[in-house]
């Protein structure tokens, strides 16, 4: 294989017109494969209690509800409605007997801008450089933080008979369960329509950094209908051997009426970003806060075809935050991804505790118009720890419902109109910094057109 002329075809491919029509196969011979794939979506959105649609996010907008973000209705475009817009490289050899090499290579991007998909919380902060004032920037954390190749990034040999181990940058398990195994578990598969969709802190079994794991070895094997997956990643810091490491484990059984997967993930010293204060944006216009912690997850899920049409989907998932096992190692960091740390901090006190539960339906109405309704229920029990030593007096919820109609104009290309609605009560309502900032209720309509190739 001659690698310089790939090299000339991808770069190529960024001035033909129309390449967004069909997956491009660079190689295709009975040894190799090499292809160019993707994704791209956008459309137009509406939402009460927002902030500004930032042009630094990876959506655009917050549909969970931003904090410190809270104005009005906004109207513009979002970026990835149903699907992260996205683009890749992915590639195989046949080594023969039965054993292949493989890699993969893929980024988000943002359709509106031609940017970068990214978490927006360095430069803008979500604050002016004054007095705490809000800027209503809608930004949140997220694992994509500036990676060239942000969503994945990793290689592998596989086996008919023994599976597939890779390395690199991968999905958390948990993820892949949400979204991507047997067609997602999340009945309203959309990412600015779901809460377990958008936000990555339920595929991350806590935080959003988890959903994507770093310098992780990963084992797949499918033995007829039974699935096991399993995660390492290593930390790599000195003295401290399972400092920024992350275990997990999947279990599954997929038939064709049915199906149930289980996982959980153990991670040390993992970080929870946010964008600061005013002491923050003065270090530096890509600077953040980082709160260090360890985090237990578990997660079961299960669907199940009725009939032809009508697919019925549910999970729960409980999420435990606990104070970071390495914290002396933690805070001599200064960086994390392409960031400068501000100011660093630590999960303290009684464990914190998370319980999530959903339950929906997918109704295939005719061969093109599909139509998804889901109902998500994140509950915070009180007495639970609040990560800074003390505990939360009252218990909270935040309650989503969302429906989704999809229309295919054909096998690549469809168009999707949705509604999602967020309400928060108790412990997990928002109460500042700005009180006429902080609605509770926030309603989410959008449009949009789907393009894969």
């Amino acid at each position: 294989m001659k690698m310089n002329k790939i090299l000339l075809a991808i770069l190529a491919m960024g001035t033909t017109a129309g390449v967004a029509q069909a997956q491009v196969n660079l190689v295709n011979s009975d040894q190799s494969q090499l292809s160019v794939y993707g994704i791209l979506d956008a459309g137009l959105v509406q939402m009460t209690g927002a902030g500004n649609i930032s042009p630094n996010f990876v959506t655009g907008a917050v549909p969970t509800a931003s904090a410190g973000a809270h104005v009005g209705t906004v109207r513009g475009m979002m970026n990835g409605g149903e699907s992260q817009s996205r683009w890749g490289i992915r590639g195989s050899e046949d080594l023969g007997d039965g054993n292949k090499a493989f890699f993969q290579l893929e980024s988000a991007l943002d359709v509106g801008s031609g940017q970068l998909a990214t978490s927006g919380l360095s430069g803008s902060n979500g604050i002016s450089g004054a007095a705490s004032t809000p800027t209503h920037n809608m930004i949140a954390d997220t694992s994509l933080n500036g990676q060239l190749f942000n969503r994945n990034a990793f290689i592998g040999l596989s086996n008919k008979d023994m599976g597939a181990v890779s390395f690199g940058r991968q999905n958390s398990l948990q993820l892949d369960i949400i979204a991507s195994t047997a067609g997602g578990y999340d009945p309203v598969n959309a990412q600015m329509f779901s809460p377990i969709n958008f936000s990555g802190s339920y595929g991350g079994g806590g935080v959003t950094d988890n959903a994507r794991v770093d310098n992780a070895i990963k084992y797949a094997n499918q033995i007829g209908n039974f699935n096991v997956n399993a995660i390492y990643a290593f930390g790599g810091m000195a003295a401290a051997a399972t400092a920024r490491s992350n275990a997990q484990l999947n279990l599954g059984y997929e038939a064709d009426t049915f199906g149930v997967q289980f996982a959980t993930q153990q991670a040390h010293d993992t970080t929870a970003l946010n964008p600061g204060t005013v002491g923050a944006l003065a270090a530096g216009p890509y600077t953040i806060n980082a709160q260090f912690l360890n985090l237990t997850s578990y997660m079961l899920t299960g669907r199940y075809k009725v009939t032809d049409p009508l697919m019925l989907k549910a999970g729960i998932e409980r999420m435990e935050y606990n104070a970071p096992s390495n914290y002396a190692a933690d805070v001599a960091m200064n960086t994390i991804y392409s960031y400068t740390i501000a100011t660093a901090s630590q999960f303290t006190g009684a464990q914190k505790n998370l319980n999530v539960y959903w339950l929906g339906a997918n109704y295939d109405v005719s061969s093109k118009t599909k139509v998804s309704v889901g109902y998500y229920d994140v509950e915070l029990p009180s007495g639970t720890g609040n990560g800074a030593g003390g505990v939360y007096a009252t218990s909270g919820s935040d309650k989503y419902f969302s429906a989704m109609i999809e229309y295919n104009l054909s096998k690549k290309t469809n168009v999707y109109a949705a509604f999602m609605q967020d309400k928060k009560s108790g412990a997990m309502a928002f109460t500042g910094p700005v009180t006429a900032y902080v609605p509770n209720t926030f309603n989410t309509y959008g449009a949009g057109l789907r393009v894969k190739f």
